[in-house]
């Protein structure tokens, strides 16, 4: 990764949320005008030094969260094995675990991005937005050697956040198709077969569950988002999170029993005063990596640093959090190290 091709770049998309919360107190419940919940791109800080800092335990304000946090060893880097897709919020790539191999699957002008694997490695599901950012989103998929990309969807509402079902039959996305609220829908990987999700619930970014029972999303009602978790045979819906700040991007372990999220409650618009907080000193909320049980008890942080994407490694030993680099560092929030320092975007991870 080198030169410029991979900018440093953080996304998040609290000032877009804040835009959105205000007018969704103005119509009422349940309903948002506007545009949900878009990554909007920002330039890494130019901090004069870029140490790695370990947490502090003290209740300190206005952290920096753009530093690294070095727990014990750093991860082998070169060991790590299998394939990545990332992106840079314009382009899709691939490479392999270990930073190595990188080479675009999606480069056409515009925006393409938020890609990710089908179970057996064939193909990559994403969101083409080549006309604006929430002007016709589609959901495409394409080949893992960049061929015969294809859209899915076809209609002219905006579609994104797509994910492949464990068992390669289905994608899930969410969509403002049906007006109202933003709802989540399955397709089948031809674009056939396309039918919504039961619950009736703002759906965003849904995740499978790896035994295709279930999707995490984000979603909301008039506050913050919240981490939400849907039964697809029934619809119904329980509701894992609800703390101030909102908390968004949910991936599933790989054996079911734990979900990473994103999370604002750190930073210092949100935490109780006798507790430590962070800022980054750009627009927006302060975003790290937090994990909780499958049934929302038990959170805990990963790490204060700042991050806002993340995806587990195959055998579940790994996080990758998309910050100000794609890094990896384990559940317990030990072993940080840098996998491409110049790249970001919504990352996933297949063996």
């Amino acid at each position: 990764m080198r030169g410029s091709r991979f900018r440093r770049i953080r996304h998040h998309v609290a000032a877009s949320m804040a835009l959105m919360l205000i007018v969704a107190g103005c119509t009422g419940p349940g309903r948002r005008d506007g545009q949900a919940a878009t990554p909007v791109r920002h330039e890494a800080s130019n901090s004069p030094s870029r140490e790695a800092v370990s947490p502090t335990s003290s209740p300190e304000r206005g952290l920096d969260g753009t530093h690294p946090v070095a727990v014990g060893e750093p991860i082998d880097v070169a060991g790590l094995r299998g394939r990545v897709v990332f992106d840079d919020f314009e382009d899709v790539y691939v490479m392999r675990a270990d930073g190595t191999h990188v080479r675009p699957v999606a480069d056409r002008t515009g925006s393409e991005f938020d890609g990710a694997w089908s179970p057996d490695g064939l193909q990559i599901v994403y969101r083409d937005s080549r006309r604006g950012i929430n002007e016709d989103d589609e959901i495409y998929t394409v080949q893992a050697d960049g061929s015969r990309a294809r859209n899915l969807t076809r209609n002219p509402a905006n579609d994104w956040g797509p994910d492949w079902s464990p068992d390669g039959t289905t994608i899930v996305f969410n969509s403002d198709r049906d007006g109202g609220i933003m709802r989540g829908y399955l397709v089948s990987p031809d674009g056939s077969t396309l039918r919504r999700i039961r619950a009736d619930v703002w759906i965003e970014y849904p995740a499978f569950s790896p035994d295709g029972t279930r999707i995490a999303f984000m979603g909301h009602e008039i506050g913050d988002y919240d981490i939400y978790v849907a039964d697809l045979a029934t619809g119904e819906v329980a509701q894992l999170t609800d703390t101030p700040g909102s908390d968004g991007w949910p991936a599933w372990s790989p054996d079911g029993s734990t979900i990473a999220f994103a999370s604002e409650r750190d930073d210092c618009l949100h935490a109780a005063q006798d507790l430590p907080c962070w800022i980054t000193g750009d627009v927006g909320e302060h975003h790290d990596i937090w994990l909780m049980n499958a049934d929302g008890s038990n959170e805990r942080r990963v790490t204060p640093e700042f991050g806002q994407f993340v995806t587990w490694s195959p055998e579940g030993e790994y996080l990758l959090v998309s910050g100000y680099s794609l890094y990896v560092i384990r559940p317990g929030g030990t072993g940080r190290a840098d996998v491409a320092k110049d790249a970001g975007g919504i990352p996933d991870w297949l063996g």
